[in-house]
């Protein structure tokens, strides 16, 4: 008998296929003796095997493709996910039930299979956060541990409602950071398209003029013939140069001395790394305070941060303030020597630390620079809107002024 299933591998990535067995409790053998998790399973009446792996394929193709698309929406599911569930526990309803009512409101394919794979695993006995921790590049270590923490303690809905709060402050800060670079970004790329189509339709006939008048021309206009000239033979290069610089760039980063360098460049870019810096003590400082308030070991706290920073860099520097806490250092001197934070907000820390009152103090610092944030955001958008469109006239009235040059020296000379 065939059998087709959809099923989830280890890394949560969703696996489409055929499966020839003598029976249904045969299939579910056979494909969790594969190290895979059944999602789904069902009859298959075709018979010729060609054609099975052929429709296979095909289907393995598209599920990957619509994956690609589906994985870009997820961290919004997580944030709706964690609100849903903490509301439905907050009603006295059981997880596995809470679940199973999520499950069918889910829109989004991808991660409506690996929360039916949360779901058959706490069915089959084990636990909330055990079963969330094989789908580690969808729930980040900060989020299991704070379930692990509401486990124990008892208070799972409390922290899935924090757990909520913190998602969705997530996502409104990276739409807020890509609206504003939605404009700018834009303005770029059509500047750079008018440039390519003057220097490819528009100056090469006026080139061809120049030369059969055979007048020598100005310096400015002679470069910016040369670069019509390359950019009007080659231009078919400029597609392959983009797309080979990106795929240069994303190799690059996967590497851990290309992750180092482009984080190194993210801390000295101008204009934009106030705001990256100010971002990386917002996700130090607040993150910490949740994790400590939820009753996250400091040391355990410090590893889960480090990682969550997402800069290489900084990321060394926390491990190092770790390493100096475990050794019976206080906290707020462990970051001074560290050096990554303001000076104002290690006093806030000390001050903090000596009441008592550190995780309190972080989310307080947390709230300080969220605001700071939304406000270097909104100047840095005024800020590069007019820059922009300072830039692009003077490289496009630069272009103009090279061309219109020798067509006045030329006009004078008739008159």
């Amino acid at each position: 008998m065939i059998f087709h299933f959809q099923a989830l591998n280890k890394k949560g990535v969703n696996v489409s296929d055929f499966i020839d067995a003598p029976s249904e409790n045969a299939a579910r053998q056979k494909i969790r003796s594969q190290g895979l998790y059944l999602v789904k399973l069902e009859k298959h009446d075709i018979t010729d095997s060609a054609d099975i792996k052929k429709r296979g394929r095909i289907r393995s193709v598209i599920e990957k493709i619509s994956e690609l698309f589906s994985t870009k929406f997820i961290s919004r599911q997580v944030g709706l996910f964690s609100r849903q569930l903490a509301t439905l526990l907050s009603a006295g309803m059981p997880l596995p039930t809470a679940i199973s009512n999520i499950i069918e409101q889910i829109d989004n394919v991808h991660f409506k299979n690996i929360i039916t794979d949360v779901k058959e695993n706490i069915e089959e006995g084990s636990a909330f956060s055990n079963a969330l921790r094989r789908h580690r590049s969808i729930f980040s270590e900060m989020y299991i541990n704070m379930v692990t923490v509401g486990e124990n303690l008892g208070s799972l809905e409390h922290v899935m409602e924090r757990l909520a709060e913190m998602e969705e402050k997530k996502n409104v800060l990276k739409n807020k950071i890509q609206a504003a670079l939605y404009y700018p970004s834009f303005m770029l790329i059509f500047a750079m398209i008018v440039v390519i189509y003057l220097m490819i339709n528009v100056i090469p006939p006026i080139a061809e003029m120049f030369i059969e008048k055979n007048k020598e021309l100005p310096l400015p206009t002679e470069i910016i013939i040369w670069v019509s000239g390359i950019l009007s033979k080659f231009w078919f290069l400029i597609p392959i140069i983009i797309f080979t610089s990106i795929y240069l760039f994303k190799k690059s980063v996967k590497t851990k001395e290309g992750k180092r360098k482009i984080d190194e460049i993210k801390l000295k870019i101008p204009m934009l790394k106030n705001l990256y810096k100010k971002i990386i003590v917002y996700r130090f400082t607040q993150n910490l305070g949740i994790l400590m308030n939820n009753r996250v070991d400091i040391i355990k706290s410090f590893e889960i941060v480090s990682k969550i920073v997402d800069n290489i860099v900084i990321e060394e520097k926390i491990i190092e303030a770790e390493k100096q806490v475990r050794e019976g250092s206080s906290v707020s001197n462990a970051l001074k020597r560290s050096d990554f934070l303001p000076k104002m907000v290690l006093g806030m820390i000390a001050a903090g630390e000596a009441s008592d009152k550190l995780d309190t103090m972080m989310l307080n610092i947390g709230k300080v620079y969220e605001t700071e944030i939304e406000l270097t955001i909104t100047s840095l958008t005024n800020l590069l809107e007019p820059a922009i469109i300072v830039v692009m006239g003077i490289i496009i009235g630069s272009i103009v002024m090279a061309v219109m040059l020798p067509l006045m020296e030329m006009n004078l000379l008739v008159q």
